[in-house]
């Protein structure tokens, strides 16, 4: 894998030697982009196991690329970023045969592609459309209702459930047309919705390119998919349509979206119909310089750490070469979710914390996202096992070995889990800062109960994630008790549920555990801020660990724990974001004054509900 960026673009190059024919990989957009990311990239793996080059890429306005997001021209754009993706991928891999292949909106914006390269006498010679959007109002609509399903206690695999969806609240329509749209916290500007809202692809003149395989995630005589093969068909193109039930494992959360691995094969094979079948591991050329580029107002470096087992995007100051900063921040992978974040929240943040002259990595540990060895299954236990510690721990290690002093660990939900068991590990961290931490101890009975069937930390994960309720909660729309009070309805059991062992063994571990990790932490002079929203679950376990009101804490210094109004659970709002800045920025100067904090910072702090500090 090779990391290129093109067109205010950040991609992927998957090289194979001596490919004739070539594919440019479209993602989808807004949240399932991360939903999607794992299958997409071992799709690519897998294409070029089989000797098809691959170039998968992000948008501008997306993932590690330029631009801050929801900008008006989106649409154009982004078919304009498949366009260069194409030139890019004919010109670094030397491909004669071209094709462009996507799933959902991404499938869209493949076609809009062809159609352009087409008008130019230079359109690819397949497309491979999985799962396509050819109806962009009912898209919108779908969007619409997701926004509105997505409730406490809900999942966005919740769909396949025997029992129908119980939203908490009154299901609402979308913000108006002028004002644009949001979803889960991924915003469409006015305009894109209006492109979007006029699309059909099976209305569209022609075909834009002379073979076509439609991969139909809902076959049967209403299928949409069927539609745009008759359509295809009368413009003259050879087009193959296959079932593809499995769209749904792509369909959910990263803490348990899979590869499907059966349409997999079948594209691999459709696009490389004479490539021998192989059980080996794809072979991961490593590029030993990822490359620097200026994005943003800052530097960003693709790096690899520990022998080119993890990857990361290590963001500097502007002149950083001429006066390098000592401070880093290390955002390790929330839940299943790649290196950018969920909403791109630590994208976002991490060129924050550069245009204000730290240093911040975005963090791939070895079993997720761009690494080499990703896998391409995950559960929420292996986010919690021993090897991701490890890997925190090495890019600790890697950021000492590059001249850092201070190294913060920031971390959200399992990110938290993972700062803190590094600042534990390894005696360089300086800093961390924890938002609604769920664990703070992970044993084998752990394990055990994610596999129960009983409600578990995955249970709480998709209700936290709701985005929207978090969002009305902030604007007062929706008082906090409400929410608490869903919340707590469905997901308070899983902190009271008595462990699956014997009645004499149920002494739980966990908060002595706790308080004595913080109080060997202070006595090293870590400067560290644990941070939960008003209402998040993971206030049962800090209740169990420190006392309600965090009493055992307040004695140790350096210890400071928080209660925010403007912290949604997956820090995924800008509100949200900006409280999480705010503390990375008190707890960065905490460290180069050991005094209180600036009244930059105070003044921030002011307008989440009053902190329950233990500061020293």
């Amino acid at each position: 894998m090779k990391r290129i960026m093109f067109d205010g673009c950040a991609g992927w190059l998957h090289e194979a030697a001596g490919g004739k024919t070539g594919v440019v990989l479209c993602a989808p957009q807004l949240h399932e982009a991360m939903w999607a990311h794992r299958g997409m990239r071992h799709l690519a793996d897998d294409l070029a196991a089989a000797g098809v080059p691959v170039l998968r890429f992000d948008y501008y306005g997306t993932g590690d690329s330029a631009g801050e997001g929801g900008e008006p021209d989106f649409l154009p754009r982004a078919v304009q970023n498949v366009v260069a993706a194409a030139e890019q991928l004919r010109a670094l891999a030397g491909v004669q045969r071209l094709v462009l292949g996507g799933w959902r909106f991404g499938a869209t914006l493949a076609v809009l592609a062809a159609e352009a390269m087409a008008a130019r006498n230079h359109g690819p010679s397949a497309l491979v459309l999985m799962a396509p959007v050819i109806n962009g109002r009912g898209y919108l609509r779908e969007l619409r209702a997701l926004t509105a399903f997505y409730e406490p206690g809900q999942s966005p695999d919740a769909a396949s459930s025997s029992q129908p969806p119980q939203p908490s609240q009154p299901p609402q329509a979308a913000s108006p047309a002028d004002d644009g749209m949001e979803v889960l916290s991924y915003r469409l500007s006015a305009e894109a919705v209006r492109e979007i809202g006029a699309l059909r692809l099976d209305r569209r003149p022609g075909c834009p390119a002379p073979n076509v395989l439609l991969l139909d995630d809902a076959p049967g005589s209403m299928s949409a998919v069927a539609a745009l093969k008759r359509h295809y068909e009368q413009a003259g193109a050879q087009v193959d349509v296959r079932e593809f039930f499995d769209s749904r494992l792509m369909m959910k959360s990263p803490e348990i979206s899979a590869v499907p691995e059966s349409a997999w094969r079948g594209v691999v094979q459709w696009v490389a119909p004479d490539a021998l079948p192989s059980d080996r591991p794809v072979p991961l050329a490593i590029d030993a310089d990822a490359g620097t580029s200026e994005v943003d107002g800052v530097i960003e470096h693709s790096v690899w750490i520990d022998g080119g087992q993890q990857f990361g995007v290590l963001c500097e100051p502007m002149g950083s070469q001429d006066a390098p900063p000592r401070a880093v921040v290390i955002f390790p992978n929330t839940g299943g979710s790649h290196h950018v974040g969920d909403g791109r929240a630590f994208v976002l943040l991490s060129r924050a914390l550069a245009r204000r002259g730290f240093a911040a990595l975005r963090l791939d540990v070895s079993s997720l996202g761009d690494s080499p060895g990703a896998a391409r299954e995950m559960a929420v236990p292996r986010a919690y096992a021993p090897r991701p510690r490890a890997d925190v721990s090495a890019a600790v290690d890697w950021v000492r070995a590059r001249g850092y002093s201070h190294i913060v660990m920031a971390g959200v939900c399992s990110g938290a889990y993972l700062s803190f068991q590094a600042a534990l590990a390894n005696p360089h961290v300086t800093g961390v800062v924890m938002a609604n931490a769920l664990k703070f101890l992970w044993r084998d009975e752990d394990d055990a109960a994610e596999h129960s069937g009983e409600t578990t930390l995955r249970d709480y994960l998709f209700a936290a994630r709701n985005a929207r309720n978090w969002q009305r909660l902030m604007r007062g729309d929706i008082p906090v008790g409400q929410v608490a009070a869903a919340i707590g309805r469905r997901l308070g059991r899983m902190f009271a549920r008595p462990s699956a062992v014997p009645d004499d063994l149920q002494a739980d571990p966990e908060p002595d555990y706790a308080r004595e990790a913080m109080h060997r932490l202070s006595r090293r002079g870590v400067q560290l801020d644990l941070l939960y929203g008003v209402e998040d679950a993971g206030l049962a376990l800090a209740g169990r660990c420190f006392g309600e009101a965090f009493h055992a804490l307040q004695d140790l210094p350096g210890i400071g724990a928080h209660r925010c109004a403007q912290l949604d659970h997956a820090m995924i709002l800008a509100p949200s974001r900006d409280t999480f800045l705010s503390f990375l920025m008190q707890n960065l100067r905490r460290q180069q004054t050991v005094a209180e904090p600036t009244a930059e910072v105070a003044t921030q702090s002011s307008s989440v509900v009053p902190a329950m500090r233990a500061a020293g």
